[in-house]
């Protein structure tokens, strides 16, 4: 990359505020391709190759396939964590402070780009449990490079530091750095053979006759009995029929082991495949991975603009188009699930009122149709008002989170359930995960269908000169929730759970 007059005057402007102020600045190169630089189809492809060559670093993946939105960031140039009750007023007085010390170069942005990614815990506190080490309650990065794709347009950014004393010359450098780095990712597949059948009878018959290697070797294990769950179930509904519970979410979770490490990219690329309306949202630490196909909306705020979605009340899908249909007007006309679901819409709905000046809603739910399951589902948009109360993305990710969808109603009644009767760390899973602008807006979903992953592909120590490498082996723990109201049946609620689990399992282990 050789920096204009321009750039390199920006970059020089930035280098003399910081050695003015002695403060850290960050500096933001823009680069836009719009048009043909690429073939829609082809971005995926960049992320997930992007995402692959970051290694151990910190990585943080999305894709909404409809949309055709997605993008990839990978290393750390800042980051930020907190817990309790304080974490997201933490996390967003981080980034104003940043925001305040951004020199933009570049390109102008055909719309405000991701600029810091993260999570939080399901809890205040955080997870409490080994395998969380490196997820806390509240964690955020600012990537060295992000390569995003919305619509006919493509931009690319290379983040650095600019430290007290920094000159023009290293800071080019570095930036040529990250533009490099990037322009070298191959988004093809090397390495890779494809499998190629048997296709006449003398092959057949040497197949059969041949002794072929076992396929890859998962052990299983769920966290708890089933008859554990049902009876936990009962006792929910148990509670809520003396009053003291509205509804609550009660989950479980699956502990899955292989021998082998899992190849991340790959496993997004098959979740894109079978679940085209659901987001892929996936953050890389080290050797550990959360990610999630979710198909929930906590909430997306671009300007004054503000969008989420109930999502409560579930069924099967049908083996036949007309069982479907039939199975998705039984879910329609269910008091159960309707009243379910009415609870997370007058959650949603009171957040919104308070701080919109207009906010439109469905009269009543519609289906929202997914691999192997189906939900009831009202879209909400509406328009954040001028005035009175601050209304960033992440103050309405505080207000909403835990909706009743993934907590219950009372909020206070249901948590103080969960945990007297769970007895599961959740950690990140049905918790906001997403990304935050420099002009408060944002896209957080909710991490359902989720799984935490420890000893993905690629992502190891390096090997000790002239030893050998170590095996790889790695562990995966798998969520899923169902939401109890009165009537729930725990037969019922067990299978529910499992079909969430399969949305996952599945895929992970391909067998």
């Amino acid at each position: 990359m050789s920096p204009g007059n321009a750039t390199r005057e920006a970059i020089a402007a930035s280098a003399r505020r910081a050695t003015e102020t002695g403060r850290s600045r960050w500096l933001v190169h823009r680069r836009v391709h719009e048009g043909d630089a690429a073939p829609a189809s082809e971005a995926p492809a960049r992320a997930l190759a992007l995402w692959r060559a970051a290694g151990g670093r910190d990585r943080f993946y999305w894709e909404h396939v409809e949309s055709g939105h997605v993008f990839c960031a990978v290393g750390n140039v800042d980051e930020t964590e907190s817990s309790g009750p304080s974490r997201f007023a933490d996390v967003r007085r981080w980034l104003e402070e940043r925001c305040a010390r951004l020199d933009f170069v570049g390109a102008a942005s055909p719309w405000p780009a991701p600029l810091a990614l993260g999570g939080f815990a399901f809890d205040d506190d955080g997870p409490t449990t080994e395998p969380w080490k490196g997820f806390p309650a509240a964690r955020f990065v600012m990537p060295e490079q992000l390569f995003e794709r919305r619509g006919d347009a493509i931009l690319e950014l290379q983040l650095v530091r600019v430290e007290p004393g920094a000159s023009v010359a290293q800071l080019e450098s570095a930036l040529a750095e990250r533009a490099t780095a990037s322009a070298d990712v191959d988004d093809g597949d090397p390495g890779r053979e494809s499998a190629s059948g048997v296709s006449t009878a003398a092959e057949c018959e040497a197949a059969r006759a041949s002794s072929w290697p076992p396929g890859p070797e998962y052990r299983v294990q769920s966290d708890r009995a089933h008859d554990v769950f049902r009876a936990q179930v009962r006792k929910a509904t148990e509670e809520i029929a003396t009053g003291g519970l509205e509804k609550v979410v009660l989950a479980r979770s699956l502990r899955v082991e292989h021998d082998g490490a899992v190849d991340v990219a790959d496993f997004l690329a098959r979740l894109r495949a079978i679940y085209p309306s659901c987001t892929l949202v996936a953050m890389g630490r080290g050797s550990k991975v959360f990610l999630a196909a979710t198909p929930e909306t906590l909430v997306r705020v671009e300007g004054r603009r503000v969008a989420t979605a109930a999502l409560a009340g579930s069924a099967p899908r049908g083996r036949t188009p007309e069982e479907d249909a039939e199975i998705g007007r039984a879910l329609l006309a269910s008091a159960k699930d309707r009243a379910e679901h009415a609870h997370v819409v007058h959650a949603i709905r009171s957040v919104l009122d308070a701080r919109c000046d207009r906010l439109e809603m469905a009269d009543a739910p519609r289906l929202r149709p997914l691999f192997g399951i189906q939900h009831l589902e009202t879209p909400f948009v509406g328009r954040l008002a001028q005035d009175g109360a601050a209304t960033g993305v992440l103050e309405l990710v505080e207000a909403l989170h835990p909706t009743p969808a993934v907590g219950g109603t009372p909020a206070a009644a249901a948590r103080r359930f969960l945990a007297r009767v769970e007895g599961l760390d959740r950690g990140w899973y049905a918790a906001p995960i997403g990304w935050l602008d420099a002009e408060g807006g944002g896209d957080f979903r909710v991490a359902l269908r989720s799984a935490l992953i420890d000893g993905v592909a690629g992502a190891g120590e390096e090997p000790v000169a002239g030893s050998p490498p170590p095996e790889a082996s790695s562990r995966a723990l798998l969520f899923a929730g169902v939401g109890l109201v009165a009537g729930s049946d725990p037969e019922r609620e067990l299978e529910e759970t499992r079909i969430k689990l399969r949305a996952l399992l599945a895929p992970l282990t391909e067998i």
